[in-house]
């Protein structure tokens, strides 16, 4: 597991290229706290899980340099780069061992430039003047088998895109994603699993991401909490109100990008994806209300811009990297209830 993480961390640091395990619609939750804290097996002291959860994110500036020499300068710049999430999940069905739960999900993102390169003005003022959004139903099934043995499903669709108003279902924009992981629970402190990730979309592009669970207490204070590729945490309980996260993760988002030009508009699926390095922490405001805040660098892979008419062309940029911080509040059900 170590030598993996040193991977990750080797090959991002020498290029920005995204490495080719990484699937281009994943979206940095292959099985995060969903997967972790919402069925009965879990290792004591975990992070908390999350039943409503409303967060705000800001990215440092950055440029789009090239990612050859398909630009000329001047790039195109922007001064910082937002992000709002609010989550929803709520059970429809709830026996010992056995739980269905529903989600909503929604992410807007917004950048404000400062600057139109020479190259592909259009589709950076279309990215700068519109919010990127994402609506997303899912459900989540988990089951277990026994005291050791368990099973989590998830399916998901997501419709994301630069378009107006509401949406909950549109081909043209929508992104389909499942996920399934067996897991073991060998003790209180320590268990693992292996699943899948699938995803396919408006990109034409279907992925299909192995992925390993771990999470194991070392003592009362330390412990690992792991999926990987997409993230490993050291965790460091500092008492049952607050705790903290230090490590890196994975994350990425993709919309359809509608982008006026004259008679002929243009057409892109968007793709951007970074690793998170952050501390973070999670401390209790009354029993069932928890903040979080998060603090960090992001690593910037290449942002694809995939033609998807024959007005448009291909292209790709790498945006620099840069500091963020994230600021939320989450509902978590006592330790009592979470069974």
């Amino acid at each position: 597991m170590l030598g993996l993480c040193l991977a990750v961390f080797a090959h991002t640091l020498s290029a920005q290229a995204k490495p080719d395990y990484f699937p281009d619609d994943i979206d940095g939750n292959v099985s995060s706290a969903q997967i972790r804290c919402l069925c009965k097996p879990g290792v004591r002291n975990k992070s908390r899980s999350k039943g409503m959860e409303l967060s705000y994110t800001w990215i440092g500036k950055g440029t789009y340099k090239p990612e050859s020499n398909g630009l000329r300068p001047p790039f195109s710049s922007y001064n910082h780069w937002q992000n709002l999430k609010v989550s929803l999940k709520a059970p429809v069905l709830n026996k010992p061992g056995l739980k269905l739960l529903v989600g909503y999900r929604f992410v807007g993102e917004f950048f404000n430039f400062n600057n139109y390169g020479s190259d592909y003005q259009e589709t950076f003022r279309a990215l700068d003047q519109k919010l990127l959004k994402s609506h997303s139903l899912s459900l989540l099934f988990t089951k277990s088998f026994s005291e050791k043995h368990y099973l989590i499903v998830r399916f998901r669709n997501s419709v994301n895109g630069n378009y107006s108003g509401f949406k909950l279902y549109d081909q043209r924009y929508n992104i389909h994603k499942g996920l399934v992981m067996y897991g073991v629970k060998r003790d209180e402190d320590f268990e693992w699993g292996v699943g899948l990730n699938y995803s396919s979309g408006f990109r034409n592009r279907t992925s299909i991401l192995p992925f390993v669970m771990y999470n194991r207490n070392f003592n009362e204070k330390w412990a690992i909490e792991s999926a990987l590729p997409a993230f490993v945490f050291l965790r460091r309980n500092q008492n049952p109100n607050c705790l903290f996260l230090t490590g890196f993760e994975y994350s990425g988002q993709s919309y359809r990008l509608d982008v006026p030009a004259g008679q002929n508009s243009l057409d892109y699926a968007f793709n951007h994806s970074e690793i998170l390095l952050s501390l973070q922490m999670e401390h209790r405001i009354t029993e069932w209300v928890w903040a979080n805040i998060k603090v960090g660098y992001q690593l910037n892979f290449s942002s694809d811009l995939q033609a998807r008419n024959d007005f448009s062309t291909d292209f790709s940029v790498e945006p620099t990297n840069a500091p963020f911080f994230r600021i939320g509040l989450f509902l978590s059900p006592p330790p009592h209830l979470n069974k």
